[in-house]
């Protein structure tokens, strides 16, 4: 557990490193997500995703930890776990865990550059670059990245995010 409240504390640090180096996403996709008045809510098209509570990793467990970098404020949208293979979401109030379906690109602490979640309601894709020039014990940054899905309507979503891999020994 100490090792999990390290990368909190780390987390958090970074949090405010990644809001503020929002580069590579466009302005049409930052424009796209907006923060509503309500704490930790980011609306994305008609997608409501709301903030997850701090997720705990058991021992030997990695975590990637994913803040929408487009709210006025970080708001934490995704933990995926790399065992078991999958990730938490909070939409509209509900907690969603979806399974992993894919994986490719490089793997960095159990998670890859490309992964695909899914639930066959909700299918979501993470894309991430990797900062592994160690500054990061027992995890890495992540220097930029989006999360992909389709409204009801059948348009794109695309979320900008920033966070980081972090493992619990």
């Amino acid at each position: 557990m100490v090792a999990m409240n390290w990368a909190l504390r780390a987390l958090v640090s970074l949090s405010a490193l990644v809001v503020a180096s929002s580069c590579g996403a466009t302005s049409a996709s930052r424009d796209q997500a907006r923060a509503v008045a309500a704490v930790g809510v980011l609306e994305v098209g008609n997608l409501r995703f709301d903030a997850l509570a701090p997720q705990p990793l058991s021992s030997g467990v990695c975590g990637l930890f994913l803040w929408a970098r487009s709210a006025q404020e970080p708001v934490l949208v995704l933990a995926a776990f790399s065992d078991p293979t999958e990730a938490r979401v909070r939409l509209r109030g509900r907690e969603r865990n979806l399974r992993r379906t894919a994986a490719e690109g490089e793997a960095s602490f159990g998670h890859f550059e490309r992964q695909t979640y899914s639930d066959d309601r909700l299918t979501l894709v993470v894309d991430v670059v990797f900062d592994t020039s160690g500054r990061l014990r027992d995890g890495a940054a992540i220097e930029r990245g989006f999360i992909r899905t389709r409204d009801r309507g059948g348009e794109e979503i695309v979320i900008p995010v920033g966070g980081m891999v972090a493992c619990e020994p």
